[in-house]
């Protein structure tokens, strides 16, 4: 009947088994094999694979380096100094930092003027939140977790003060000399605290409506030496002015540099339809079809203008942790801001401008990029290998419209040639002058000419 389920028919199959020597008997072993029982065994098997698998959080935010990343400038994702975090915590190389870490837990409690108990209870509130933000297993106990989270939170707390001689205090002389590193370790994704535990504790701490100890600021003071675009003091204003209009919070110390690096107005994407990947000319090609690069007045990375022919680009600081920096938050756009990729599509951008130290070179001398590294070719090598890893986004990437009106204006042949004129003819004073008397005598002989032939008729 319609609608009726009659029982399930049992499917099942044969094979012999093996016959024994001498022959095969006359009843044959059979061995039956049940497959709706295998079937069942193998989803149940598969569902159990299924509720095994730690959940997707939204609150994920701290990421390990994929292995293929990884592999091409390991430095760049690697602490050398100091394991922060659970995902380096523990090894081998580290273990002369953990003293020392101890040491400035002693002295924050001391300036604070708490007790490991008072910090413990408030961690407490903390602990599962703070947990969340890793996208990785945690394979440590709950109380072996949050001991890691309060040290180290101290440790970076204490260190930062000390650092910047706020409220008094001094670096520990214990601490190795390798401070640089130690600044450099905590930009690095892998190894990171949730911020809001860091600002918990520092509120704790210092219940202050005292400017300079607010954590925000501690930490963009710190951090001071690694951004790539000199701001002024505002700077401090300007990222909490984002914060309040966007309700954004910050994540941790890579995502703060991050916010320091955007603009307080972003300019409105281009519909998702109208948008495509577009490359652009290298420097020197654009430069050599009349085009006027220089660098722009803007205070953050992204304020990149063009208009009729003049392409202004923000002033960039080219060093040392320049790699690590952009590397760094590259790779977090990669994994948690994928249609917010700010920084990674100028990265891809600066990428396509320099493709030989020629080109790096012209952006030196026009006052677009200030090369602390010495070497024009070492530039080129920097944005290679970082815009080695960016994954652009087709359908938002912020750049597109500027690079589609560099294109129209570098497919107009007349620019090509005004600008060849200039440069063959009109570059120099002596040249403005020999190109000025060539004209005149050339003018002068059609006037002879002319002349000589109405005399003729």
């Amino acid at each position: 009947m319609p609608g009726k389920r009659g029982r399930k028919k049992r499917s099942t199959y044969a094979i012999p088994s093996p016959s024994p020597k001498g022959g095969r008997k006359g009843n044959e072993d059979y061995i039956s094999i049940d497959i709706e029982d295998a079937n069942h065994k193998l989803a149940t098997s598969i569902e159990k694979s299924i509720q095994g698998l730690p959940p997707i959080l939204s609150e994920c935010c701290i990421y390990k380096v994929p292995p293929k990343l990884r592999s091409l400038h390991e430095k760049a994702y690697t602490p050398q100094v100091v394991s922060i975090g659970p995902f380096h915590h523990g090894k081998k190389e580290f273990e002369r930092m953990e003293e020392q870490k101890l040491r400035y837990l002693h002295a924050f409690l001391n300036r604070a003027n708490l007790t490991l108990e008072d910090c413990i209870t408030e961690m407490k509130k903390w602990e599962r939140k703070a947990c969340n933000y890793y996208a990785e297993k945690i394979d440590l106990s709950d109380s072996k977790f949050l001991k890691m989270i309060l040290i180290d939170s101290c440790f970076i707390i204490e260190a930062m003060l000390a650092s910047l001689s706020v409220g008094g205090g001094r670096l520990i002389p214990y601490l190795p000399e390798e401070i640089f590193l130690f600044q450099t370790d905590l930009i690095l994704l892998e190894n990171q605290i949730p911020f809001f535990v860091l600002d918990g504790l520092f509120q704790l701490a210092f219940p202050s409506e005292q400017e300079e100890m607010i954590f925000l600021k501690v930490s963009i003071d710190y951090f001071s030496n690694f951004m790539l675009i000199k701001d002024d003091d505002k700077l401090f204003n300007k990222v909490k002015l984002y914060l309040k209009t966007t309700g954004f919070e910050v994540k941790h110390f890579v995502d703060l540099l991050r916010i320091c690096f955007l603009p307080t107005n972003l300019r409105a994407r281009p519909l998702p339809d109208k948008v495509k990947l577009i490359t652009i000319r290298k420097a020197f090609d654009l430069q050599e079809a009349g085009m006027n690069l220089k660098g722009g007045s803007g205070n953050t990375l992204l304020d990149i203008i063009y208009t009729k022919g003049v392409l202004e680009i923000p002033r960039l600081i080219v060093e040392e942790s320049s790699e690590i920096v952009l590397t760094n938050i590259v790779v977090l756009e990669n994994c948690l801001y994928t249609h917010d990729s700010y920084i990674r599509d100028y990265v891809f951008f600066m990428h396509m401008l320099m493709d030989t130290p020629k080109d790096a070179e012209l952006l030196i001398q026009n006052e677009i990029i200030e090369n602390w590294l010495g070497d024009s070719k070492a530039i080129v090598t920097l944005f290679n290998k970082v815009g080695y890893e960016v994954l652009i986004d087709d359908s938002s990437y912020y750049f597109f419209d500027i690079s589609e009106k560099i294109n129209e204006y570098h497919s107009v042949t007349r620019h090509t040639w005004k600008a060849t004129f200039k440069r063959d003819y009109c570059s120099t004073p002596m040249r403005i002058a020999s190109t000025t008397a060539a004209v005149l005598l050339v003018v002068l002989t059609l006037m002879q000419t002319i002349t000589s032939f109405i005399q003729v008729l």
